[in-house]
């Protein structure tokens, strides 16, 4: 497994740097000929069409029953189809994908090369005729190495895997995962010739020292980017959701979205390019909510020197993530390919600029620079959109490369994380699988039942019998008290075995022999009861192994019987608890 994870790396390593320098050549030429040609404004209006189109030509060559994105269908492979990925599902990503982002459609790479590494780790695995578990992990290692080489973020890709894909931190999936992480970002490292990311911001900019004493500021900024996020999921559910009611083809939906992008590039066309303005939008380029957005990422860094003073500049901030957020939900809620990856960058990006404008204006408290507004704003929005905050605090902490955003970034992380989760209990890739009625579990699931004990449950009231009590009397009591186990106790109530159900309706075929056949008969003394201290781990377990409905609970010192807890009871139990994560 580690030597294929190795092999996963450096093939996914290769693809990645392929697709990634692929888009690069192909936005630069079209940006170049947007410049010289004295048909630029055209070209913004024909591209996204043009994109399209093609995009919908690639949907009718490799086709797929799922409609959701990239990520959404690798957490389906994982979770609902024993992560079973056809490998039509790569040429299927990266050349739609290619055509959306280089024609301008508001989504990024990431997610396409996710799903891209996934579905060759999976089709390695089907090669190799390796078992369901040894697919899962092989998955895991393509989408840990496509995320580590577009990025040169090998340890983002790993907590991005096992917090959002596989919820699996256990060790049999951790080192294969992080080999294949490292083994690609050194493959990238090694055809590019530089340890910069190939795909994102150039982490020179990155100079700043951060200090704790804003530490109170940055929790605050996380929680508001933690309720943009969890806003923004639910903008991205109901653009697929307006598409779905528009009565217009499934086929023909990107075509829609892109004329819908269009219009807003329209709309925004006569707006200012002087002032505060062109900070965002400069005169001679397409509005900055096309495509991936880091060129904006980058402008709002570079602004370090000269500063952000103006508070009417935090106006002109929100109105561009409003924008973006309205972009991305026109091409990815229309089903164009795509990751939400930069989306969420960019509008983080937007809101910590704005969030360092309104510290400068406030004079009572301290400024926060607009570079570490933008760098925790960044890292907040990717790990409250996902439910992942380790993924998304590392993620920008490797772009970054400096050691004092990690404080701050972790702390706006997880509170972003914690409030998204409170106002919108589905991250941005769940939600799709959510309006096909699939719920994943979390990585919390197995510590849910180890950490609730059988005292916290509600026990059913148990009917104890003798030795000496014959069938007959046990179907009386049934009847009776509405019950079908029954705890056998000695002359001194403490218990001593069991008497199941199952057992007691096989005895009723000699219906004529109740009155002679005892308890002793059908009792079953290979029955460990269960204690109060014992958690529901332990007592599914139990329920495995007897195959019973009912499990007697006993008091460990007096041995006397305490209630019996019911199968369905627990799961319902542990069902609640999963809500309440």
């Amino acid at each position: 497994m580690l030597a294929l994870a190795s092999v996963i790396g450096v093939l996914v390593g290769t693809l990645a740097v392929g697709f990634i320098k692929s888009i690069n050549s192909m936005e630069d030429w079209i940006s170049q000929f947007a410049q010289t040609s004295p048909i630029a404004f055209w070209t913004a209006v024909v591209l996204p069409i043009a994109g399209a189109l093609v995009t919908i030509a690639v949907f009718r060559l490799f086709p797929s029953s799922f409609r959701g994105h990239g990520i959404s269908r690798v957490l389906l492979a994982v979770h609902r189809q024993r992560s079973n990925i056809p490998l039509s599902l790569a040429p299927r990503q990266w050349l739609a994908s290619s055509a959306t982002i280089v024609s301008g459609g508001s989504a990024g790479p990431e997610g396409p090369i996710v799903a891209i590494g996934a579905a060759i780790g999976s089709a390695m695995a089907n090669w190799l005729a390796l078992d369901g578990t040894r697919r899962t992990t092989l998955l895991g290692c393509g989408a840990a190495a496509g995320l580590s080489a577009v990025f040169n973020a090998p340890i983002a890709g790993v907590f991005f895997v096992l917090e959002v894909i596989l919820r699996d931190f256990t060790q049999r999936t951790f080192t294969p995962i992080v080999i294949a992480a490292v083994t690609s970002a050194a493959t990238a490292q090694t055809i590019l010739h530089s340890t910069e990311p190939p795909f994102g911001i150039n982490p020179k900019l990155f100079d700043d020292a951060l200090t704790l004493e804003h530490v109170p500021l940055y929790a605050l900024l996380g929680v508001v980017v933690g309720a943009a996020a969890a806003g923004f999921a639910y903008w991205m559910k109901f653009a697929h959701r307006l598409f779905d009611r528009a009565g217009i083809r499934t086929a023909l939906r990107p075509l829609a979205g892109a004329v819908v992008l269009v219009g807003l590039g329209a709309a925004v066309s006569s707006m200012s390019t002087t002032g505060e303005w062109a900070i965002v939008a400069p005169e001679g380029t397409t509005p900055p909510f096309y495509g991936t957005g880091y060129d904006l990422i980058e402008r709002l860094l570079e602004l370090r020197d000269e500063g952000l003073i103006s508070s009417s500049f935090i106006g002109v901030l929100l109105v561009w993530a409003l924008l973006k957020a309205l972009a991305t939900g026109a091409t990815l809620g229309s089903g164009s390919a795509g990751g939400l990856f930069a989306p969420g960058l960019v509008l983080g990006a937007l809101i910590g600029a704005s969030f360092s404008v309104a510290t400068a204006a406030i004079p009572s408290i301290p400024d926060v620079s607009p570079v570490a507004a933008i760098l925790v704003g960044m890292g907040s929005f990717v790990a409250a959109g996902a439910h992942a905050p380790l993924a998304g605090a590392f993620l920008v902490y490797e772009l970054s490369r400096s050691y004092s955003v990690v404080l701050p970034l972790l702390l706006a992380a997880v509170l972003a994380t914690v409030v998204a989760r409170l106002v919108n209990r589905e991250s941005i890739y769940t939600a799709e699988l959510a309006a096909f009625n699939i719920r994943l579990g979390t990585i919390a699931d197995h510590s849910i039942m180890r950490r609730t004990a059988v005292a916290e449950i509600t026990l059913a009231s148990a009917v104890v019998v003798t030795l000496t009590d014959s069938a007959q009397h046990l179907i009386d009591l049934g009847e009776l008290h509405s019950v079908h186990d029954f705890p056998v106790v000695d002359e001194h109530g403490r218990y001593r075995g069991f008497v199941c159900g199952s057992d007691l309706r096989q005895a009723l075929v000699y219906r004529d022999s109740l009155r002679l056949l005892t308890v002793s008969e059908l009792e079953r003394t290979d029955f460990n009861p269960l204690e109060p201290e014992d958690t529901l781990d332990t007592a599914l377990q139990r329920f495995g192994r007897h195959e019973t409905p009912m499990l007697p609970v006993v008091d460990p010192h007096t041995k006397k019987v305490l209630g019996l807890l019911s199968r369905n009871h627990l799961l319902a139990v542990y069902g609640n608890a999963l809500e309440e994560e």
